[in-house]
């Protein structure tokens, strides 16, 4: 496997996540559309909006008895259901951003394989574990992703081999034409992953997860963090309420004009990602030479 299709794999991984989302929003919008609808008709029969539009009966078989067991129920109006839509899509969009970066790890690794394969040089000979370096050319592809994925304080140590060898990365990660923090942007999604998969996308502290995206990337300046830092992790979580929940639903922009416009804040951390993964490929293409016949 090369570079060109390293990139390949993982550009249609993510076209892929990218779908789901757009097919999600479309779902959401459409239940939206027929609940603001169905609001507007009842708008003017006031004895109407006080109806359950739904009802829900939760149960279970007793391990005993295998007797049905009722746990939970729950009646919803018309405002019920739409909380509960923005919440589902919301929760939806968590999980494919957590999906999204999932990739962009794997094809860290495979980058770092590939790396390795074609350049002797490139790996420190740490890496190689227990195995003689007579051996380095009878190894294949597959030897060298198994091993990428050992190696230790890995994806983050990977990343840093990256920096090490390619001094224009690091750089770039600082100043470029996105106007963010590249390193800073990619530990603020694995943390949101993290929080994602074992938190239910809800942190107990939204600032005490700034803190630690902060000391992760080493911005953290005596306790300091700069308000541009900040600014860009917070547009990722609720307000009031919701300040510790991850929030991903789009936000409407400029709602005086006669088109909808939105701020997709689920396509700015994914774009991130593909940045991100684009500039490795570059860099592995220009610098990378094989030592190998």
């Amino acid at each position: 496997m090369n570079i060109d299709e390293i990139w390949q794999s993982y550009s249609e991984r993510i076209a892929e996540i990218e779908l789901f989302q757009r097919a999600a929003k479309s779902a959401s919008g459409t239940e939206l559309k027929a609940l603001l609808q169905y609001a507007e008709q009842i708008e003017g029969a006031p004895e109407l909006k006080n109806i359950t539009l739904s009802s829900h009966n939760m149960t279970f078989r007793d391990a005993r008895s295998g007797q049905i067991y009722s746990y939970h129920h729950r009646t919803m109006s018309v405002e019920d259901r739409q909380r509960e839509a923005l919440f589902r899509k919301n929760k939806q969009y968590q999980w494919l951003l957590a999906e999204a970066y999932e990739e962009f790890e794997d094809y860290l690794f495979k980058v770092y394989a590939y790396c390795g394969l074609t350049n002797t040089d490139f790996w420190p000979l740490c890496d190689y574990g227990n195995i003689k370096l007579s051996e380095r050319d009878s190894l294949d592809f597959k030897w060298y992703l198994e091993q990428a994925n050992k190696k230790k304080g890995a994806p983050r140590s990977i990343l840093e081999s990256f920096r090490k060898s390619f001094s224009q990365l690091h750089h770039i990660e600082f100043k470029n034409p996105l106007g963010v923090n590249l390193a800073f942007a990619i530990v603020l999604i694995e943390k949101l992953r993290h929080v994602i998969v074992h938190n239910g996308g809800r942190t107990i502290s939204k600032e005490n997860f700034i803190e630690s995206v902060a000391k992760e990337v080493g911005i953290f300046n005596n306790g300091n963090i700069s308000e541009e830092h900040k600014q860009l992790v917070e547009q990722f979580f609720g307000v009031n309420e919701y300040e510790n929940l991850v929030a991903l639903l789009e936000i409407q922009v400029q709602p005086e004009l006669p088109f909808e416009t939105y701020h997709c804040r689920f396509g700015i951390l994914v774009n991130f990602l593909m940045a991100y993964g684009h500039l490795l490929h570059e860099m592995v293409s220009t610098y990378v030479k094989p030592t190998k016949a």
